[in-house]
């Protein structure tokens, strides 16, 4: 007896301790988790700066380069005066350059910029030359100044009427680009390293490999103009093994276990009290280091197998709205009993056992002479001649019910083994609904991760960097035609309406944009919807259709109603027919069909065109933001409109997958599931 209090109190300490120690692993690793997202955070400002850096300096130079079309005769003064007042207003540069058609540079602000060295020289033409022939804004690679640092050029050519008149350059210096953006807060607490392929750039350590010998940093990909820069970020501070309150949880964990060990010894006296304790003790300890649902029930029904050495357990879950047990885990690895139980049909008021475990939620013991409480059918079907039935609740409610017997053989079970399960179906209960609804928890919290991520970048794009300059400018554009459209050259004229169709194009953006934020947001109700008003109500109103009469539009749809959410199914619909309407326009027979079937799971729907297709290497890349395929840019757009079809059935149920050849038409099909 000695000997077993011992062990017994040794175990109890050992199981506690091993809980102190998950304890301390988890906080450990959440604390490490939140350093970790404390980098990424300061990455993403970091990264999100240097590239509204740089977009910001393309724009001036974009602006010098209107500057110079815009005049018709420019001497070297003015337009060193006109970069002069853009250094002096905006941060950044090192200097502004023009150089003319045979890559010599003619005007410099400041004069005594520095200048690159040979290698750098050659790969700054070579940057140039590519410019040209892009005709559009080149930036260089990283290039080394003759006095020592790390610079780059970003290359405006400058082509009138077609014919290349010369090129506008900035210099930038990356260590003042940082200067600049690395702030304060952020440098007391993280080294950073950038790199330019392989070649360190910008970094606080002398060869910037010392990240990779950090246990928490963050590495980013950047736009730079054309190029991508990788930036790492990291802790200047090594991180500590051990936190202060992992430390206090280890002194504590420790001592409580010593504690409980010496408690157990004392009450251990009490051999039956001791072993019901031990046994709950461990299932608790087991139960609540289950991931998921199948692991709570094996746990479940062999400790309870082991406890009562019976031949055989199961496990019921209760369906509330169906009022009936479901059954989910059979002891047996037979498969011939393993297709029997999962058949068993045990709904409320088709059997007095259901009914009284449903009604009183409390254990039965059948025993032959209350046999009278299971269909006759069963007692033959799995050979029962005694059973214990334990209901599974937690917090007064029916969560299940577990069954244990011998296959073919009558058992008593004594008063303290009917203590056990019930202490251990009460623990299972807890588990299985903390499963439940961890289980729920983490879907929802990566749904609304993921849409919160998007949405913060989305809006604040919109709100800050978009919309007040391009109501700006669509202003000064109005004002400069109206007060000088008779100075104006038809070149003059042309840019100004280009610049205009660019504003309402931006607009456009803007507004497929901030609906895509608001899906799932600010309207998540599901109603019952006419099909067919909401289709006529959509082709009579689609601006595409109107600019289109010639092509040919059959509704082939005969779903009447569905259940989902209003303006979602807008969404869909009007995206899809204004994508086939656009992309069959070219054609001399274009021909739009829209049509449904259904099944018992789903209605199904498709927007079918015979335009100019979709390569099959695309389909996945079709639902990306702002995606659109090169072939196809001609074509009016925003790279939104299938983002949100995706999002929308996503968001509110569903799924969508398209059927498309180059050449040969596209047809978009969507499913919205019936149980909605």
């Amino acid at each position: 007896m000695q000997t077993k209090k011992i062990l017994f109190s040794l175990e109890v300490t050992i199981v506690f301790l091993s809980l102190t120690v998950y304890l301390w692993h988890t906080i450990e690793a959440t604390e490490r988790q939140k350093r970790h997202q404390a980098i990424e955070i300061g990455a993403n400002q970091l990264k999100g700066g240097i590239e509204a850096f740089v977009n910001e300096k393309i724009s001036v130079l974009m602006q010098v380069r209107n500057f110079w079309l815009h005049s018709k005769s420019i001497d070297h003064d003015e337009f060193l005066g006109f970069c002069r007042s853009i250094i002096s207003q905006i941060p950044g540069f090192q200097a502004i350059e023009f150089g003319d058609t045979s890559d010599r540079v003619v005007w410099v602000e400041p004069l005594s910029v520095e200048d690159f060295d040979a290698t750098s020289r050659t790969r700054r033409h070579q940057t140039l030359l590519r410019a040209i022939q892009k005709k559009t804004v080149t930036v260089t690679p990283a290039l080394n100044f003759t006095h020592g640092g790390k610079g780059f050029g970003v290359i405006v050519p400058i082509f009138r009427t077609g014919k290349y008149e010369g090129a506008v350059i900035g210099i930038f210096k990356i260590e003042t680009l940082f200067s600049l953006i690395f702030d304060s807060v952020l440098r007391q607490q993280y080294n950073i390293a950038v790199f330019d392929g392989d070649v360190l750039v910008f970094g606080d350590e002398p060869d910037g490999t010392e990240w990779r010998q950090s246990s928490s940093y963050v590495k980013e990909t950047m736009t730079v103009g054309d190029q991508n820069w990788s930036l790492v970020l990291w802790q200047k501070e090594r991180e500590g093994d051990v936190t202060f309150l992992g430390s206090s949880v280890l002194v504590l964990g420790f001592a409580l276990s010593l504690v409980l060990g010496s408690l157990v010894w004392v009450l251990s006296t009490k051999a039956e009290q001791a072993d019901v304790y031990a046994a709950l003790l461990e299932v608790s300890h087991q139960l609540g280091a289950s991931p998921d649902m199948n692991s709570v029930f094996r746990v479940t029904g062999e400790t309870c197998l082991r406890m009562t050495g019976v031949d055989r357990c199961g496990i019921f879950l209760w369906n509330e709205i169906e009022r009936q047990f479901v059954p989910s885990w059979i002891s047996s690895d037979q498969p011939e009993d393993i297709q029997q139980f999962h058949g068993l049909k045990l709904k409320y008021g088709e059997m007095a056992l259901i009914n009284k475990i449903v009604d009183e939620k409390r254990s039965v013991l059948v025993q032959p002479e209350r046999m009278g409480l299971i269909n006759p059918s069963l007692v033959r079907l799995f050979k029962i001649r005694s059973v214990l039935v334990v209901p599974l609740v937690s917090k007064g409610n029916l969560i299940g019910a577990m069954t244990l017997d011998h296959e073919g053989k009558q058992r008593r079970f004594p008063t303290r083994e009917q203590a056990i399960i019930a202490g251990i179906a009460a623990q299972a209960a807890i588990a299985i609904e903390n499963v439940s609804l961890l289980t729920e928890t983490r879907k929802q919290s990566d749904v609304i991760g993921k849409k919160n991520k998007e949405l913060e970048s989305f809006l604040f794009i919109v709100s800050h960097d978009l919309r007040n300059p391009i109501l700006a400018l669509g202003g000064m554009v109005s004002l400069l035609a109206e007060e000088c459209g008779d100075e104006l050259s038809a070149s003059g004229k042309h840019y100004l309406s280009r610049i205009q169709a660019n504003l309402n194009h931006m607009e456009l953006l803007i507004k497929d944009v901030l609906e895509l934020s608001k899906i799932g947001r600010t309207e998540t109700q599901l109603d019952q919807i006419d099909v067919q008003e909401t289709l006529d109500e959509i082709l009579m109103d689609s601006p595409v259709k109107t600019s289109q009469q010639h092509v040919q539009v059959c509704n082939k749809n005969h779903v009447q109603v569905l259940r989902y959410n209003r303006h979602g199914l807008r969404h869909i619909f009007s995206n899809l027919i204004e994508n086939a309407l656009k992309f069959c326009a070219y054609q001399e027979s274009a021909r739009v069909e829209i049509g449904s079937e259904e099944d018992d799971r789903e209605y199904r729907f498709y927007v079918k065109d015979n335009g100019v297709g979709i390569d099959p290497k695309f389909h996945h890349s079709i639902f990306d933001l702002f995606y659109r395929i090169q072939d196809l840019k001609t074509v009016e757009g925003t790279g939104v409109g299938l983002t949100i079809v995706h999002r929308v059935l996503e968001t509110y149920g569903g799924r969508i997958w398209v059927d498309s050849e180059k050449g040969r038409g596209t047809t978009f099909f969507f499913a919205i599931p019936k149980s909605l």
